[in-house]
């Protein structure tokens, strides 16, 4: 069965996200100056450390379920569908967790390198996991059979 081009562009929106939660999580631990909104002097520096380490897991299985997704999309299998819907949920939730945490720390304000990568996770978080929902939503049928 040839797979629709909606499938196709799912697949590669979870090939892009295995990159970007891979290349987050070891940017935070390899070159934390880069994707970390404080720093070691910041009052509340080791509250959010604390916070964002508690991401780890939830990331750790959004990763997962995408992987598995897009293996089972590749084959037009319904575990791939209902895998990769699990991981858009879960990343819809993150990027919900993030913002409210980001806001009321006002991790935007100043806006500085870091402060624009975490709202640039945000928003990709808060766009791309939609977008897998619809394109998936579209092509449910030829799952259902």
């Amino acid at each position: 069965m040839k797979r629709p081009t909606g499938i196709n562009a799912s697949i590669g929106i979870g090939i892009f996200a295995i990159f970007a939660f891979s290349a987050y999580w070891y940017a935070w631990f390899l070159a934390p100056d880069v994707v970390q909104a404080r720093v070691p002097g910041d009052p509340d520096y080791a509250v959010y450390v604390g916070y964002e380490e508690a991401f780890i897991l939830p990331d750790a299985f959004v990763t997962i379920a995408t992987l598995v997704g897009i293996v089972g999309l590749w084959k037009m299998r319904d575990w791939g569908f209902l895998s990769t819907l699990l991981a858009a949920g879960g990343a819809i939730f993150l990027g919900l967790e993030d913002l409210l945490f980001d806001l009321q720390h006002a991790m935007f304000v100043p806006l500085n390198q870091a402060g624009a990568i975490e709202l640039i996770i945000v928003l990709m978080l808060m766009s791309l996991g939609p977008v897998l929902v619809l394109l998936l939503w579209r092509h449910r049928r030829e799952f259902i059979r």
